[in-house]
């Protein structure tokens, strides 16, 4: 089986696990190097079928397209396969088992992409890694795990809340050019 019959294979699963969810899987070629791992799609992207298509998405994919990185070049997922909500149908962030429910199929998918490096935006996606600590304390640091680098950056929601986080979120950003090249 080759990556996208592999991956077909862990959204098979899922869909038949999640009958009555809307879900989103993932965007781009399952060949690219870079991984970005968010938490859970929003209305937007649950309405596309994407990962990061809207306001959040946008102020990303600006961002790497500024740091000379276009969108094709990285496989894009989250951590949660569809968009939390309540009874009104107000998105909520994911909740620990939710998190815990797509623990294995996001490993899964890692394994299946192999990239170099993985980005974790924000909390959920970090805690969904296993990743310890407050996104204070953990945005724009590296760490190695099974021969990849992992770089940690706030998610584009949270500079969109506080745009005065623009400037770490751009420079944390920047490391990505950097990572790819060593």
């Amino acid at each position: 089986m080759n990556k996208k019959q592999k991956l077909e294979y862990i959204w098979k699963a899922i869909r038949k696990a999640h009958p009555k969810k809307t879900l989103v899987f993932s965007d781009g070629s399952p060949n690219n190097k870079i991984m970005i791992i968010g938490e859970a799609p929003g209305i937007d992207e649950e309405n596309q079928g994407l990962p990061f298509v809207g306001r959040a998405g946008k102020l990303l994919i600006a961002t790497l397209e500024k740091l000379s990185c276009p969108r094709s070049e990285f496989y894009i997922s989250n951590v949660v396969k569809y968009r939390p909500q309540n009874e009104f149908g107000k998105t909520l962030t994911p909740t620990l088992k939710e998190i815990a429910i797509f623990r294995t199929s996001i490993e899964k998918e890692i394994e299946i992409i192999n990239p170099k490096i993985i980005v974790l935006l924000g909390r959920i996606a970090m805690v969904g890694m296993g990743i310890k600590g407050t996104m204070g304390a953990n945005h724009g640091k590296i760490i190695t795990r099974d021969n990849k680098k992992i770089l940690i950056v706030y998610h584009p929601a949270a500079i969109l809340r506080n745009p005065n986080l623009k400037p770490i979120f751009r420079k944390d950003l920047s490391k990505i050019k950097k990572m790819s090249q060593s």
